[in-house]
């Protein structure tokens, strides 16, 4: 049986690998073509990711990028043979901060004088539909199945508090936080919010639901009142949402395809992904900007994209791509697009010391948060020239979290004891057998109290403030985008494109100048994927390794089958746990 299985892995990954390599030949040796009229069609029933895609990853079916709808976007509005716009909308697979990037586009788009068509078979279904409605409502037809629900019902937020667990299993949190906003560690030493937490998640709450309903209600031309009373009988049925005024039409996606291709005569649909490959990057002529992403848990070592688990912002990859954009002489300036709740406190140091470097050899950087740059992510920000964030982006968290979990009554339980010899006063201190001993916690206390010093000090520096500012606006308190602007932590409210204008600036361009917008380090061709592909890397290969170290599994498991058959250091943002 097991035999069975591992030749079954074996073939599948051999027609994979077979699928693959036929689709780079067509897609070689093929050279598609546009048609004279088209509306653009998008789907965003799936997440967009941060970060550039790939070819492969295109072709084996992973997300869309933001980056590569906003370039589409802005692409099509300039082409005469786009007339329109056709996008798919579900539940809230889009960040908040993200669906405010893309309103605007698709406004800029409007202005162009194309048209924007939403449906969806409801919003939210079965769950919240928040900034998938904030984003289509930016449309100037909104469509929504029968029997479908308008799934606004407004933001919420559940941290977990895992104490009583822990003190259950024996386990004892030993960690320090740094000051009182800085909540990461109370999800595991408290029960409840602290007061300072709880006014803390009141007031992005607060900020977020007022972006939120204003957005709302200039896109439908609804008072916010009215809004806020729909957003307070949410969901809505159809009929409900329809006499709110808060859609146009309901009816099925083939009739709201209909409709939209109607109102360009003669005109085709075309997937927005399929339009930019062949129409080309909107951003593609004039002086270079690098693109550099800081996306994921902010680490040592390479970035990671893996199959399962968090992507991973390593320094070392982003600083390489840093000191291949400066040592590139056709490379200008740097966009350095940051979307990361922090990680260690080293690696940003050596990413914001790279970046820096930088701007001392002459190339501007502006910095593009995402969804969210708090913590180590705004650590990294502040050697940026300027800083531009989304008015709903969590950003901020200014201070540091460190410490272990001291599992020794764990072991206990289990009737495990270890004893333990030791050769220095503070040798064994990162043990997680057992808690700090009163030099190993003031050891800790030192390493704590200098990170966050440190972080005042360069946020002093970066933002022009004297030491007693930066401490008021820091205390580990999180921030939305619009409220850090008022109090001096960024500089402009906008997304990637509001940034590429500043970059365009500081290099003496007007700001709708021409530029060409490379990633760095730059994608791999299709050719080169495929290459790793059949050489033992990648996603695949790595796919099956991770599927061949089961093996040694099921070879203990075969036995009970036959049977049943018979018979360390971080700057961190803490969890907000804002619902979808």
């Amino acid at each position: 049986m097991l035999r069975f299985f591992v030749r079954l892995f074996a073939f599948i990954g051999f027609l994979i690998v077979a699928l693959v390599v036929a689709g780079v030949v067509v897609a070689v040796r093929y050279k598609p073509t546009l048609p004279d009229t088209m509306v653009l069609e998008l789907d965003l029933t799936e997440p967009l990711s941060e970060g550039a895609t790939d070819a492969l990853g295109g072709f084996l079916g992973h997300e869309a990028s933001l980056r590569d709808v906003l370039d589409a976007l802005e692409r099509g509005r300039r082409d005469p043979r786009v007339k329109g716009l056709l996008v798919r909308f579900g539940s809230d697979r889009l960040g908040f901060a993200q669906a405010q990037e893309l309103r605007a586009a698709v406004s800029r788009f409007r202005d162009s004088g194309r048209f924007a068509v939403a449906y969806a078979e409801g919003f939210g279904e079965g769950g919240a539909g928040n900034r998938a409605y904030l984003l289509a409502s930016a449309f100037d037809e909104v469509w929504m199945q029968p029997l479908g629900l308008l799934g606004v019902t407004g933001l919420s937020a559940q941290v977990p508090f895992a104490r009583a667990a822990l003190d259950q299993l024996g386990v004892d949190p030993q960690l320090m936080q740094r000051e009182e906003y800085k909540s990461f560690a109370e999800t595991f030493t408290r029960t409840d919010f602290t007061p300072a937490h709880r006014e803390m998640m009141e007031a992005l709450l607060r900020n977020l639901t007022d972006q939120m309903v204003n957005g709302i209600a200039a896109s439908r031309r609804l008072a916010p009142a009215a809004v806020r009373a729909a957003i307070d009988r949410s969901p809505l049925l159809d009929r409900e949402a329809l006499e709110a005024k808060l859609i146009d039409r309901i009816g099925y996606a083939d009739e709201a395809k209909d409709a939209a291709l109607r109102r360009a005569t003669g005109a085709e649909l075309v997937d927005l992904a399929d339009y930019r490959s062949i129409a080309g990057p909107a951003n593609s002529s004039g002086p270079t900007v690098a693109l550099i992403h800081a996306v994921g848990t902010i680490t040592g070592g390479k970035s990671e994209r893996p199959g399962l688990g968090d992507v991973t912002a390593g320094s070392e990859t982003i600083v390489e791509a840093i000191e291949e954009a400066v040592e590139d002489p056709d490379v200008r300036a740097i966009l350095f697009r940051i979307d990361s709740g922090g990680g260690s406190v080293s690696a940003s140091e050596a990413i914001r010391r790279a970046l820096v470097k930088a701007r001392e050899k002459g190339k501007p950087v502006i910095a593009s948060m995402g969804d969210t740059a708090a913590s180590g992510g705004y650590w990294i920000a502040l050697a940026a020239d300027k800083i531009v964030a989304s008015p709903a982006t969590l950003t901020g968290s200014i201070g540091v979290v460190a410490g272990k979990m001291a599992a020794g009554g764990l072991s206990e339980k289990l009737g495990v004891h270890w004893g333990e010899v030791k050769a220095s006063r503070n040798a064994g201190m990162w043990s997680p057998l057992r808690p700090f001993s009163a030099s190993e916690e003031e050891r800790m206390t030192a390493i704590i109290d200098r990170s966050y010093a440190t972080f005042l000090e360069r946020v002093a520096e970066a933002r022009r403030m004297s030491p007693e500012q930066a401490r008021e606006v820091a205390k580990g308190r999180v921030w939305t985008g619009e409220q850090a602007r008022e109090i001096g932590l960024v500089d402009a409210l906008g997304g990637e494109d509001e940034a590429l204008s500043l970059a365009r600036q500081a290099i003496g361009l007007a700001a709708d100048a021409a530029v060409t917008l490379t990633p760095y380090p730059p994608p791999k061709s299709l050719l080169e994927q495929v290459a790793e592909l059949m050489s033992g890397r990648g996603e695949l290969v790595e796919a099956a390794a991770a599927m061949a170290e089961l093996r040694p599994l099921l070879a203990r498991l075969a036995p009970l089958v036959d049977a049943a058959r018979s018979g360390g250091l971080q700057t961190v943002m803490p969890p907000v746990g804002l619902s979808r």
